[in-house]
C-alpha cells in the first residue's frame, strides 16, 4: 500500500470538502476531554469563618430548596447533554466515514444535510455498540485485575509491618504491569477498531459481522496497518507541537479572545446575577451567573482550537477510511486459490 498517496489524498479531502468540518466539530467537541474549576469567593470565607467559630449556618427552607431544585436541574442536564453529546459523536463519526467514502466512488461533495442523512442510521447505533461490546468487557476485566493488584494492600490490616511492606512491594509488582498491559490492550483495541467500525460503515455488516471481517483485514495486512498507525502518531505528536508553538505565537490574540469572552459571557451573567439578587441571598445568584455566564465564555475562547480539533478529526478519519478502502482494493486484485495456475507437470519420459 502507499501510504504517502493516502495521507496525501486524506488532506486534499479535508481541506476541499468542507461539509466534513461540521461533523469533524462535532467528533472534537464530543470526543475531547474537559476540564471543570471551581473558584472559592468571600461567600467560602465566610462559611469557614463560621465553622472555625464553631457555628452551624443556617440556610433558609427557601434558599435549601432552590439549591436542590437547581442541583436537580444540572443533573438532568448533564444526563441529557452526554446522551446528545453520545448520538451526535456516533452519527458524525458515520457520515465523515460513508462521505469520504462516496467521495472516492463518485468524486462528489455531499451536503451538511445529506451528510446527516448518511449519519443518522442503524449504522451509528452499530458502531456505538460495537463500542461497548469492546470497550465495556475490556475495562471490567482492568478493574479486576487492578483490584486484584491493590489487595496486598489489605496485609496492613494485621498490624504487623513486615507483613504491610510485603503487601506494598507485591502491589507495587503487580500494578505497574497491569498498568502497561492496560495501555498497550487500549491502544491496540482503538486501532481495531477503526477497522470494525470501517467494515460496519462501509460494507453494511452487522456488529459481530464487522468485528469478524475489520479483524480479518487488520491481520491479512498487520504490515500496512502497523506502519500507517506509526505514522500517525509521529502526525499527532507534530500536530501538538505545532499546536504548543500556535499559542505561544498567537499568545496576544488569545488574551484578546479572552477578553472578548469574558465580555460576552460576563454581560449576560451579571444580568443574572444582578436579578437573582432581588429574591436569594447568598450564594445562589452567583451559581446562576456562572452557569449562564461561563458556557458563554467557554464557547468564545474554545472556537479557534474546536475549529483546528474538527480539521484534524476529520483527516484522521479519512486517513483510516482510505486505508480500509485501499487494503480491500488490495484483496480483490488478488486471485483467489481456485483461480491460481495449476503448476507445470514435469515430463519424465
Amino acid at each position: 500500500m502507499d501510504h504517502i498517496k493516502v495521507l496525501k489524498r486524506a488532506w486534499e479531502t479535508t481541506w476541499r470538502y468542507r461539509a466534513l468540518w461540521i461533523f469533524g466539530i462535532i467528533l472534537a467537541l464530543t470526543t475531547g476531554g474537559r476540564s471543570w474549576s471551581a473558584a472559592r469567593g468571600d461567600g467560602g470565607r465566610g462559611f469557614q469563618y463560621n465553622l472555625d467559630r464553631g457555628d452551624i449556618p443556617e440556610i433558609p427552607p427557601q434558599v435549601m430548596s432552590i439549591l436542590i431544585a437547581v442541583g436537580i436541574g444540572l443533573a438532568c442536564a448533564v444526563v441529557i447533554l452526554i446522551i446528545a453529546a453520545t448520538i451526535a459523536r456516533y452519527v458524525a463519526e458515520t457520515a465523515l466515514i460513508r462521505m469520504v467514502d462516496d467521495h472516492e466512488e463518485t468524486g462528489e461533495q455531499r451536503s451538511v444535510r445529506q451528510g446527516f442523512r448518511m449519519g443518522w442510521s442503524r449504522t451509528a447505533f452499530r458502531l456505538f455498540l460495537i463500542k461497548l461490546l469492546i470497550g465495556l468487557p475490556t475495562a471490567l476485566a482492568f478493574v479486576l485485575l487492578f483490584a486484584l493488584a491493590l489487595a496486598p494492600l489489605l496485609l496492613w490490616i494485621t498490624k504487623r509491618t513486615a507483613v504491610g511492606v510485603i503487601g506494598t512491594v507485591a502491589t507495587i509488582g503487580l500494578f505497574f504491569p497491569i498498568l502497561f498491559l492496560a495501555i498497550v490492550v487500549g491502544v491496540v483495541l482503538s486501532l481495531l477498531i477503526k477497522f470494525f467500525w470501517r467494515a460496519c460503515a462501509l460494507e453494511e455488516l452487522g456488529v459481530i459481522e464487522s468485528i469478524r471481517q475489520g479483524f480479518s483485514v487488520v491481520r491479512r495486512h498487520w504490515k500496512d496497518v502497523l506502519i500507517m498507525w506509526l505514522i500517525m502518531v509521529g502526525v499527532s505528536i507534530g500536530w501538538v507541537i505545532a499546536m504548543i508553538a500556535m499559542t505561544i505565537v498567537l499568545f496576544p490574540a488569545i488574551i484578546l479572545l479572552i477578553i472578548v469572552g469574558g465580555v460576552l459571557g460576563g454581560l449576560p451573567a451579571l444580568l443574572v446575577g444582578g436579578l437573582a439578587s432581588l429574591f436569594f441571598e447568598g450564594a445562589v445568584p452567583w451559581i446562576l451567573a456562572a452557569v449562564v455566564g461561563l458556557p458563554i465564555f467557554i464557547m468564545v475562547v474554545a472556537v479557534p482550537w474546536l475549529f483546528l480539533g474538527g480539521l484534524m478529526e476529520v483527516f484522521k478519519s479519512s486517513v483510516w477510511t482510505l486505508t480500509y478502502r485501499e487494503l480491500r482494493a488490495l484483496e480483490s486484485m488478488e486471485p483467489e486459490p481456485s483461480q491460481l495456475p495449476e503448476p507445470d507437470t514435469l515430463d519424465l519420459e
